[in-house]
């Protein structure tokens, strides 16, 4: 009787089989999806630059030099405003981390799972209340009202990251300047296939949501943070019907 014939292992660096599928964040449904959440980014920032107070809501490095441009020139107003994006910001990251550790420990932990998408659909519930009050005051509001979406936008923001770093590969949704980085460090090396495409996309998605949401500010206000809200609601119902599927998966297989 032969003996089965066993496979050699793969040498390491030797490259997977081309049928491989394609695993975490950088499969390329991840990667259109991250790249909604960087679209939502830029549609949030730019509102929150015209007409929250005139600072980022996720840019925390930017934020940060506001608050010493503040200071220095002593602008009490906005250094207040830039101080509570920060605050905003962490509160939101913060919050999403333990809502994140506390929904979902599943073992062994997929690419996206499911504590990614559980502090997403919170992260649209505040942007759709921040929406609502937008529209309410047709996107013209007193310093009351702006002050408080101004720390509701950037507690939002600070949610999608924490979402984002629960994805395998943590991609950045909110901050861009490593994706730069890493894309013309890939450019001026000679080897552009290293350019992590998450990047690539995110850029550009970054700018086509800061861009949306100005056109949208000129011509028709009150729907101007409709595009956030949009963007992170697809990526939310997209995910949960995946995660059904995923859950149904090993209930078939049980009553087979």
């Amino acid at each position: 009787m032969t003996e089965p014939v066993k496979e050699s292992p793969r040498a390491p660096g030797r490259p997977a089989p081309r049928d491989a599928p394609a695993t975490g964040a950088r499969a390329p449904r991840h990667t259109y999806l991250v790249g909604l959440l960087t679209f939502a980014s830029g549609s949030v920032d730019v509102i929150s630059l015209l007409a929250l107070g005139g600072t980022f809501t996720s840019v925390v490095t930017g934020n940060l030099i506001f608050i010493g441009r503040a200071i220095g020139s002593n602008s009490g107003s906005a250094a207040f405003h830039a101080g509570l994006a920060v605050v905003g910001y962490i509160l939101g990251v913060g919050a999403g981390s333990r809502l994140a550790r506390a929904t979902d420990r599943t073992r062994p932990r997929p690419s996206w799972p499911v504590r990614a998408t559980v502090v997403l659909v919170v992260e649209w519930a505040v942007l759709a209340a921040i929406n609502i009050i937008w529209i309410v005051y047709d996107g013209k509001l007193s310093s009351g009202p702006a002050t408080a979406l101004l720390a509701g936008a950037a507690v939002a923001l600070g949610m999608q990251s924490a979402a984002a770093r629960a994805i395998d590969g943590t991609p950045s949704t909110t901050y861009m300047t490593g994706a730069l980085t890493n894309v013309i460090e890939a450019i001026a090396t000679g080897q552009p296939r290293r350019a992590d495409p998450m990047a690539l996309i995110g850029l550009f998605t970054l700018v086509a949501g800061a861009a949306c949401s100005a056109v949208l500010f000129e011509h028709a206000r009150a729907l101007a943070l409709l595009p956030s809200l949009l963007a992170v609601g697809a990526v939310a119902i997209v995910k949960l019907r995946h995660h059904a599927r995923e859950r149904e998966q090993p209930a078939l297989g049980a009553r087979r």
